[in-house]
């Protein structure tokens, strides 16, 4: 029988090296710009939108809740990726912390709005990600701010238990899919800007390795990083990763042995 501690070494990965410190960084980079570029695609979906129904007060809700979803899902993706503090998974904001304050293979300080901008999305990540229990005590806030003052300490809420009401809409306001569109283009720019500090990054670890791969360009050797797309076609099951994820699922559940 495997003990406890040994089952732990296979769920965490350990940043020994700026060369390990390179591999989860572009774990983390290669699915950013995955998402990033379907966010874009959904975002610009939202906005097509709303030059289509920018002269009507209201749009179909099965329309706007279409894109409003598929931008929702990449944004989710993005943040997990980007802002997340889990013991037993990799982001960005966690990453760094480790590559800069405590290993100190990076010397490079993140400027002051970047670092805003990652506890924004840290923020944003830890509500969303939950059923924050501050939604029920807000509601029931809400409600109790809209008794008049003259009938305060007199009126009480009674919340109505029975029927249930399932609200079904049907309709959206133009202002509401105006409102998401500037929301996107605003959240677009800072995973970018995020994006480009995690490359920042990354040329940085790999210039500090002893062997690195040099090609040539038009003022001579270098060792910049590329990011060369290869097109797949055909992807199938086993090249989707299914036998990472079985094997990610396994070692998760305590129930790889090695």
């Amino acid at each position: 029988m495997m003990s406890k501690g040994k089952k732990q070494r296979y769920k965490q990965y350990t940043i020994e090296t700026p060369e390990d410190g390179c591999l989860v960084l572009k774990s983390l980079i290669v699915p950013v710009i995955h998402d990033l570029e379907k966010f874009k695609r959904y975002s610009d979906e939202a906005e097509a939108l709303l030059d289509e129904y920018k002269s009507e007060k209201e749009i179909p809700a099965e329309l706007y809740e279409s894109v409003h979803d598929k931008v929702l899902f990449e944004q989710r993706e993005l943040l997990k990726l980007i802002a997340d503090y889990q013991d037993s998974s990799f982001s960005y904001i966690g990453v760094r912390k480790i590559l800069f304050a405590r290993k100190k293979y990076l010397t490079r300080e993140l400027e002051e709005n970047v670092k805003e901008i990652l506890n924004e999305l840290l923020d944003i990540r830890n509500w969303t990600f939950h059923n924050a229990q501050s939604m029920l005590v807000a509601q029931q806030q809400v409600a109790k701010n809209a008794i008049p003052a003259e009938l305060s300490g007199m009126a009480t809420i009674t919340p109505m238990l029975n029927p249930v009401v399932i609200d079904k809409v049907e309709s959206y306001s133009i202002e509401l899919l105006i409102s998401f569109v500037v929301h996107n283009r605003l959240r677009y720019n800072q995973f970018e800007m995020v994006l480009l500090e995690m490359k920042r990054d990354y040329q940085e670890l790999y210039e500090s390795l002893p062997n690195k791969t040099y090609h040539l360009t038009d003022h001579g050797f270098s060792c910049e990083i590329q990011y060369i797309e290869r097109k797949i076609s055909g992807l199938n099951h086993k090249k989707a990763g299914a036998d990472v994820a079985e094997l990610s699922m396994k070692i998760q559940k305590g129930k790889y042995e090695g």
